[in-house]
């Protein structure tokens, strides 16, 4: 009976400091962006019905959000491009850079149906280490091209990251 008490004890002390021990929480943050680019457009295949090209994506960040985060960021990309008949879908990866030289590489995909694209967080470097994040975009706008195979755009990305503690 001594033995069973103490064991009682014992257990109840321990659930009491698990109870109460800190527990790390990522720490995330929203964000709303303007971004715009150029992109080289290389073409493997161009027809009526088919296109398949590849794009080499350079731009810059406008934070919209309060928390300025990636404000005047610069960004670097490569996507790929497929049309059949109207169906048009891409996927890629993006490097955003801070100004500080820190930056995450994100991989996205979109298609036609959805009117943008979709970007998961893959790799961070810096204060980004472990990041983990998604945003969406929508396009704002594209202007006719001033040189061949050059494709200026602008996009708003709305989307989160969080960083571990």
């Amino acid at each position: 009976m001594f033995y069973r008490r103490n064991w009682i004890a014992v257990i109840a002390v321990i659930l009491g400091l698990i109870m109460f021990m800190p527990v790390a929480q990522a720490q995330r943050q929203d964000f709303e962006t303007i971004q715009c680019n150029v992109a080289t457009v290389n073409y493997v295949h161009i027809s009526p019905d088919l296109a398949i090209t590849s794009r080499d994506m350079h731009g810059i960040v406008q934070s919209t959000h309060e928390s300025k985060l990636f404000d005047n960021g610069s960004r670097h990309g490569v996507m790929v491009y497929k049309r059949i008949d109207r169906n048009v879908s891409w996927n890629g990866f993006i490097k955003t850079m801070a100004p500080d030289g820190e930056f995450i590489i994100w991989e996205f995909s979109g298609d036609s149906q959805q009117g943008g694209s979709t970007g998961k967080a893959v790799y961070g470097t810096g204060k980004w280490k472990g990041v983990k994040g998604e945003y969406k975009t929508k396009s704002l706008t594209s202007g006719k091209p001033i040189v061949p195979n050059i494709q200026p755009f602008c996009e708003k990305a709305v989307g989160w990251i969080e960083l571990p503690k």
